[in-house]
């Protein structure tokens, strides 16, 4: 019975190792794909949205993690963003549709 116990607590504690290593590696895409764009992270954090189970090609099963975020463009508004980290898959990022801060304008020729 105490080897049962002590396997769950081993096993909860690597979940959680775990998830905080998925929540640093979707902070850190979310840092890069706001600068990338000339966009402001607002409250440097990103929030766990959903956890799900997924399969893999392999045929395992493995944690599929979305986590959410916000930033804006001007400063006065809050916009959404979306980080997903799959098991077999790179960071796909998800970003609410905004105007440009400093839009060039079209020159005719």
């Amino acid at each position: 019975m105490a080897w049962l116990v002590l396997f769950a607590l081993v096993g909860g504690f690597a979940l959680w190792l775990d998830g905080l290593r998925a929540r640093d590696l979707a902070l850190t895409v979310a840092r890069q794909q706001t600068t990338r764009l000339g966009l402001q992270l607002l409250d440097d954090t990103v929030a766990l949205q959903r956890v799900r189970l997924v399969r893999t090609e392999g045929g395992w099963l493995m944690l599929a993690r979305r986590f959410r975020f916000e930033f804006t463009e001007t400063g006065d508004n809050r916009r959404e963003g979306v980080v997903i980290l799959g098991p077999d898959r790179p960071p796909h990022v998800e970003i609410e549709a905004y105007t440009e801060a400093n839009p060039q304008p079209m020159r005719w020729h």
